[in-house]
């Protein structure tokens, strides 16, 4: 191509943008003139001069309003399809289209359909489409065309995505990583225990327990100082469950002991059951296995069970 070629190329894509709506004011001046063949040569010309799919969506319009003018309905179909196609939003001026061809406009916007895909790094995040529940995250399915708001997480992300007839609209959001809820220390809990005994026990007694909300559950380590046939001490870690059953929570965990007078040392295992009284109360009943050195005054293994409140301030 030579240099005056390449100038006159240039100078031609420069100018193409402006020939839209020229040839848009040019159709519309025709149609309300009552001229349709002319307004739709007009549309036909500035087709082939644009590419903005806005010019391209008001032409279309221009083009089916001239098909209704003419009772020509099956062309005015396909060309308001064409132009939402280009642009989903677009709408004709109430005030200019008689009201019948309008309806016919919007009816058929309500009938077309896109396809919606979303992909949400992590997966099973909650989707809901203009405040309505979508479902969880991967989510593919047919929605109405034009632009929707989509809503990610607990409305913590949120964004416009448009859809457009006959095709599908992909939508991929990596989230920003966070502390799930749940996860951050709520506070130390405390648990005042009266202790009561179903079987041999040297640590019948009081205690106090201290712990943390992890990831939703109650992880516990305690301390307990226990006053009873001997004084003794324990100390505990452990887990809470989520609520499983009802309002229940199952807990388990693993136990050292100590005992003063001649000093002896153990382990156990406790297992039980928490039900909430209050938002900061939980009534609790747990039975212990314990196993400690054998003396003159204690057998191996004991069983205690155990009832008591636990106050969870941090709530």
């Amino acid at each position: 191509m030579s240099a005056p070629q390449l100038v006159m190329s240039l100078l031609l894509a420069a100018s193409a943008p402006t020939e839209g709506p020229r040839e848009l004011d040019a159709a519309l001046q025709a149609l309300s003139e009552g001229d349709f063949e002319s307004a739709l040569s007009h549309v036909e010309v500035g087709l082939r001069k644009t590419r903005d799919e806005a010019h391209i969506a008001r032409l279309q319009l221009v083009r089916g309003e001239a098909y209704a003018a003419l009772r020509q309905y099956t062309q005015m179909e396909a060309a308001f399809a064409q132009a939402l196609e280009s642009d989903p939003d677009v709408r004709l001026d109430p005030e200019r289209v008689q009201p019948t061809v309008v309806t016919l406009f919007e009816q058929l916007r309500e009938r077309l359909r896109g396809e919606l895909s979303i992909e949400v790094e992590p997966s099973g995040a909650e989707l809901r489409l203009d405040g309505q529940p979508l479902g969880q995250a991967p989510w593919r399915g047919p929605v109405p065309i034009g632009t929707h708001t989509l809503e990610v997480g607990s409305g913590t992300t949120t964004l416009q995505v448009k859809v457009r007839p006959g095709r599908t609209e992909q939508v991929h959001i990596v989230l920003a990583p966070t502390t799930p809820e749940g996860t951050s220390i709520s506070g130390l809990a405390f648990g005042a225990q009266a202790r009561a005994v179903l079987g041999l026990s040297p640590l019948s007694g009081v205690g106090m327990e201290a712990g943390v909300r992890l990831a939703g559950t109650y992880v516990h380590g305690e301390l307990n100082a226990t006053a009873g046939r001997r004084f003794g001490a324990s100390a505990r870690l452990g887990a809470q469950a989520p609520e499983l059953v009802g309002p229940l929570t199952f807990f388990l965990s693993l136990d050292a002991y100590a005992l003063g007078g001649p000093v002896l040392f153990g382990g156990g295992l406790s297992a039980g059951a928490s039900l909430p009284l209050s938002t900061r109360v939980d009534l609790f009943v747990e039975l212990s296995g314990r196993w400690l050195p054998a003396s003159a005054s204690y057998g191996t293994t004991h069983l205690l069970g155990t009832s008591g409140l636990r106050f969870t301030p941090g709530r």
